[in-house]
């Protein structure tokens, strides 16, 4: 027998030749697959650690993805082109071809929703919980797969209308039995997303205070003034009135002096410019105004208004006190008096020396 008779021979309707060539090309193809794979990934993550675009940065991701049956399945069908297959064959090649897609769908969809959700946390400073991320991560890792799955199911002559719309009935019974769970699941995405406040916020909630500890699915925990924690729920929180300190650009201070009645008119010309001098002093203050606001009841009443750049209340307090004691000081030096209560008479009492 020679070679060339034992190329004709017929093995499953097709010569030998032609096995040999879709078994040539099948596998020419992955090995070319794979080398210029690796190829392009090594100078595509050269090019992408220059730029700052986060497409360059994707298109490796997705490269890196690509796995080995996606390959052989690309490489079975290349095969195919080549032979004289009956149509169960040509069906099974092709679904296991939608199949290696479908498969390949999925790491692509599990690679780009980390991508873009690491690149939406890392540009917007976000910082979010990691609750939150697995939340992000979970829903669109779930509408990809859906779609994905959906598409399979339909190559493979499933129903898929039939399927969806018995899915529909289902959801909404469910949703209405785990409307107020759902309610706080998407309250907390709101919180996430929109950032009304974000962890170490100090914010009030109608009349409670405090500092935001931590942000979760379901509830959000804050640390109140006096040591307590409160517990809100999400979607409660969102529709209460909050108002977050932190935010502010600075504090502004009202101080209320009062000088004794019986300093001299000379020496109340002399108080707001001793203020301005202690304030001047001060580099974490600025004021915005002082003068004499009246007569009290126990004196010459001063008002002053200060600004404070920086929202921290501690900060903001240390700076209150620094102020006040140069103030006195000045007054001190100055013979001005405060005012204060008038002590009552000391009544002696019986039977006592």
């Amino acid at each position: 027998m020679t070679l060339p008779t034992s190329l004709s021979t017929v093995y499953f309707n097709n010569p030998l030749r032609d096995w040999l060539v879709a078994m040539g090309g099948a596998i020419g193809f992955a090995l070319a697959v794979q080398v210029l794979r690796r190829y392009v990934v090594r100078h595509l993550e050269a090019a992408a650690a220059k730029t700052e675009t986060a497409a360059d940065d994707y298109a490796v991701e997705l490269l890196k993805a690509i796995r080995t049956p996606l390959v052989v399945a690309v490489a079975i069908a290349i095969a195919e082109r080549f032979l004289d297959l009956p149509p169960s064959v040509d069906k099974a090649a092709t679904k296991v071809m939608i199949v290696a897609l479908a498969w390949q769908g999925l790491r692509w969809a599990n690679k780009s929703v980390d991508f873009w959700v690491g690149q939406y946390e890392e540009r917007s400073r976000a910082h979010l919980e990691k609750s939150a991320l697995s939340v992000l991560r979970f829903a669109g890792r779930l509408a990809l797969w859906s779609v994905i799955i959906l598409v399979v199911l339909e190559q493979f002559d499933i129903e898929v209308k039939t399927l969806v719309a018995g899915l529909g009935v289902s959801g909404i019974a469910i949703a209405l039995a785990v409307q107020n769970i759902l309610g706080d699941l998407f309250a907390a995405l709101s919180i996430w997303l929109d950032k009304p406040f974000v962890g170490g916020d100090s914010i009030a909630v109608d009349q409670f205070e405090g500092t935001v500890e931590h942000i979760g699915l379901k509830t959000t925990r804050v640390r109140s003034l006096n040591g307590e924690q409160l517990v809100f729920s999400n979607a409660d929180l969102l529709r209460s009135r909050i108002r977050n300190y932190s935010r502010r650009e600075g504090r502004r201070l009202v101080l209320m002096l009062s000088v004794a009645p019986a300093t001299p008119a000379a020496r109340l010309a002399r108080v707001s410019g001793l203020i301005r001098e202690a304030l001047d002093a001060e580099p974490h203050a600025t004021l915005v105004r002082t003068h004499l606001n009246g007569v009290g009841a126990l004196g010459y009443e001063y008002e002053t208004a200060i600004l404070v750049p920086h929202p921290d209340y501690k900060h903001a307090m240390e700076v209150r006190e620094a102020v006040l004691l140069a103030i006195f000081e000045r007054f001190e030096r100055e013979g001005i008096a405060l005012a204060g209560p008038v002590p009552a008479p000391a009544v002696p009492t019986p039977g006592v020396a």
